[in-house]
This record gives C-alpha cells, sequence and structure tokens, in this order.
C-alpha cells in the first residue's frame, strides 16, 4: 500500500516538472509520525497544509528566496527553484529520503545537518567547553579541520550529483567559511570566559578577518554571515558611539547598515541604558525605514529616561529566600547595589565570587547589596546561593522576567546592576559590574 501512495504521489512530483514554469511543488509522505499539520516558510511567509492519509502537497508560485523551512513535527531545511517538483519521505526520528525534480539541493542540506550534528555543532546555543577552553593552536587546529570536513563533503557530493545548482554551491562554500570565521572572532572571548585568563593570540590570528565581505545582500539573510557582521564590528570597535560611525563606513548596504545598527542599539540599551547615546540614536532613529523596528527602538529609548539619575527609583516588593517580602522602601536610609542575574545566565556566574566579596568588604558601610534572580526554578536559585554563600546580601527571586521589578527597571537582560541613593533616588541604573565597582562605592561612601 505504501508503494502504491509513493507512486501516486511521485506522478504528481512529475506532472509538474518543469523548469520553465513558475511554481514548486513540494509534496510528503509521513509514516504513522502523528504529525497534523504540514508548515512551509518561504520570504517571511507561512503557508500551512492538512496532512490527511499521510500526505501533504503544497504549490507556490514565483518564490523569492530558494531557501526555505518545512515543518513535520522537526524544521526540515529545503533548497527550491521555480519548477521544482520534490517528494519528501518522512518517518521520525529516521533519515529522510527525497525524490522528484531538482531534490539534490535538499538532500545535501539535510546531509550538512547531519554531519554537523557528528562535529558537535548542532546547537548554536552552546559551545563546545573542550574546544574553546583549548590553547589557541589547538583551537585552530581543529576548527581548520572541522573547516576541511565540510569541504569535501560538499564537493564529494558535487562531483556525485553534478547537476546541483552553481549558485547552491558557491553560497554554501561561502557558508562554510563564514562559519569558520565566526569560530574564531568567538574564540578570544570564550576562551577568557572558560579559563579566567586572556589568551595569548598569534600575532598573524585576524588575518582570517580581511575575508570577510561587509555588504552581500544575497548572504545577509543567512544567520551565521549576519553574527559575523556583527561580531566583525565589535572586534574593530568596542564604544558603541565608535561602531555607529565605524558602520556607516563598511556597510555600505542600507539593509545591512540599519539590521547591524538595530541589534547593537538594541543590546546596548538593553544592558547599559541611554546615558551618552542620545545624538547617535537620535541620528539613527531619523534614518530608518523599517517603521516597526522604529517604533520598538523608540519606545525602548524613552521608557529608559524614567531611570536618569536623579529620578526616584521605583518600589518593588520581591519574596526573599526565608519567604518574606521585601520593599524598596524598606532599605531607604541606605544606598542598595542591586544585581540582577539568573543561574542561566554565565558571565552573571562569573561575578559571583566578587559580589560576595564586596558585599563582605562593606559590611559596616552605609550600602546594602541586593541579589535579584529571575529564575522561574526556586531549587536552582537557592543552590546558587548557597554554592556562592550570599550570606551578607538581600537574596530575592522574581521566578521569572515578567515580574513587574524586570518592567520598572528594563532589567530582561542579564547581568544588569544597579546603583540606588540612601532615599531612593537612582544614581546609575547600568552601575559598574562587581568586579569593577569597589573604588565608585568607596567614593560614593
Amino acid at each position: 500500500m505504501k508503494n502504491l501512495l509513493i507512486l501516486s504521489l511521485c506522478i504528481l512530483v512529475y506532472s509538474c516538472s518543469s523548469k520553465d514554469n513558475r511554481e514548486i511543488k513540494i509534496v510528503g509522505l509521513l509514516n504513522d509520525s502523528g504529525i497534523a499539520i504540514a508548515e512551509l516558510n518561504i520570504n517571511d511567509s507561512t503557508y500551512i497544509d492538512t496532512i490527511e492519509n499521510g500526505r501533504f502537497n503544497f504549490s507556490i508560485s514565483d518564490i523569492k528566496d530558494n531557501y526555505i523551512d518545512l515543518k513535520l513535527g522537526e524544521w526540515i531545511p529545503l533548497y527550491v527553484e521555480n519548477g521544482d517538483s520534490i517528494f519528501i519521505d518522512y518517518e521520525k526520528s529516521k533519515q529522510i529520503q527525497f525524490s522528484g525534480l531538482g531534490f539534490e539541493e535538499s538532500k545535501f542540506l539535510n546531509d550538512k545537518r547531519s554531519l554537523m550534528i557528528e562535529l558537535g555543532f548542532d546547537d548554536p546555543r552552546k559551545i563546545d567547553i573542550a574546544l574553546y577552553s583549548s590553547e589557541p593552536e589547538i583551537f585552530i587546529k581543529r576548527i581548520d579541520s572541522v573547516k576541511q570536513i565540510r569541504v569535501n563533503q560538499l564537493n564529494d557530493y558535487h562531483k556525485f550529483n553534478p547537476g546541483i545548482s552553481n549558485s547552491f554551491y558557491n553560497t554554501e562554500m561561502l557558508l562554510i567559511n563564514y562559519f569558520w570565521i565566526s569560530q574564531q572572532l568567538g574564540y578570544p572571548e570564550f576562551n577568557e570566559m572558560l579559563t579566567k585568563i586572556k589568551p595569548e593570540l598569534p600575532d598573524n590570528y585576524y588575518k582570517f578577518t580581511n575575508q570577510i565581505e561587509p555588504s552581500n545582500k544575497e548572504l545577509f539573510k543567512f544567520n551565521i554571515y549576519k553574527e559575523v557582521l556583527g561580531s566583525y564590528l565589535d572586534f574593530r570597535a568596542k564604544e558603541i558611539n565608535d561602531k555607529y560611525t565605524l558602520a556607516k563606513k563598511i556597510f555600505t548596504e542600507r539593509e545591512i547598515f540599519e539590521d547591524i545598527m538595530f541589534d547593537k542599539f538594541n543590546s546596548h540599551i538593553n544592558f547599559n541604558g541611554i546615558d551618552g547615546i542620545d545624538s547617535i540614536c537620535s541620528d539613527f532613529l531619523a534614518t530608518m525605514k523599517d517603521k516597526k523596528r522604529k517604533n520598538f527602538l523608540t519606545e525602548k529609548y524613552n521608557s529608559w529616561s524614567e531611570l536618569a539619575k536623579g529620578k526616584k527609583a521605583p518600589e518593588f516588593e520581591i519574596m526573599d529566600d526565608k519567604g518574606k517580602i521585601v520593599k524598596l522602601s524598606d532599605l531607604h536610609g541606605k544606598f542598595v547595589y542591586i544585581d540582577c542575574w539568573s543561574s542561566f545566565c554565565g558571565p552573571c556566574i562569573k561575578e559571583m565570587p566578587e559580589m560576595k566579596k564586596l558585599s563582605e568588604e562593606f559590611i559596616t558601610k552605609k550600602i546594602i547589596f541586593v541579589s535579584i534572580s529571575a529564575d522561574n526554578d526556586k531549587e536552582k536559585w537557592l543552590s546558587k546561593i548557597k554554592e556562592f554563600k550570599l550570606t551578607n546580601t538581600i537574596n530575592l527571586c522574581t521566578e521569572g522576567a515578567t515580574h513587574k521589578f524586570h518592567g520598572d527597571y528594563n532589567a530582561k537582560a542579564f547581568p544588569r546592576y544597579i546603583l540606588i541613593d540612601d532615599k531612593g533616588y537612582i544614581l546609575d541604573a547600568t552601575a559598574g559590574k562587581p568586579s569593577m565597582v569597589k573604588e565608585e562605592l568607596e567614593q560614593l561612601l
């Protein structure tokens, strides 16, 4: 019965198999998957088809993006061109089978995904601790090896499938190279975070940056390319003012410049507020073409005005580790240094020993140290307090970043530090981290 279904679907696929037409067909057969909906994402548009008798069928005309995504319980990357008719035989937890007209590129994308899983790079949210904590020479050797393995995979596939699109082949080769570049750009910071020691890089370490093309509109739809451009800008300029000036010079495509700088302004405001960026942010907002993003950034910018120095600090009521409600007004009469953190934030955890040290050094001073965790898991929060022996701090937990405190203080990105004076007024809504704030506190007190 299954063979009859496959045959009928293949006939459907091939019935429109002409590269001259402007339509693509994606047809599939699912085997005992329990999946009710097939979802196709193309050009920021979503198409839905109800799965009946284990089958789905999409027909889309005049696509503008060759790289698309199909969701069948999991996301499946596809590559299509006008006139393609691709058949997918899907069985959960087993290899996906592709056939039809123009399926070869899609099969490669899924083979590539399998290789990345094998190489340990399947989850961009995680890093290989052993790799990134290794010495620079070892890291470079490993990442060069990964690049060569991926190049070999692409060339071997091209050799046995010479009909794949030249555009596809060239793009995939570029993406391999930009992945290699992104790993090297990220290594110094990750290595220092893991080893607590600044790595001694070879003199010519950053020579790979000469290969970065900063204004490739065709590549800009790929996250790995965007990440490289963002990291490259961070590498070239540390301060947001310098980044804005430099970005105007190196990103000649307006769309790329606007996208990159939107992310930079958004991140900067999340962690550092708006002090010192009035003129450049106003200049950027005045020229933004994306109205949705412009309104978002404008609202975020304006919301920080309530946290300016001298403004009354918003009242909060949060439960401590002993089950008691603590109010900010209870702490009036002393300066208050607040550490906003969560147990899943690496940089937050890195500063915990310094927070403990500060609270001990200033124990007789007119200052209170408050630790506010956004953890949903209270047990994990309590275990971290115990691990770092935060006995001289007031330990509070909001049980999630939706708590009123996070909205009032724009504290939704961590770590974040806040300094309030003894009368309850904002001194610094983006104060220095514990390892760097000691001198400021001494002068204050």
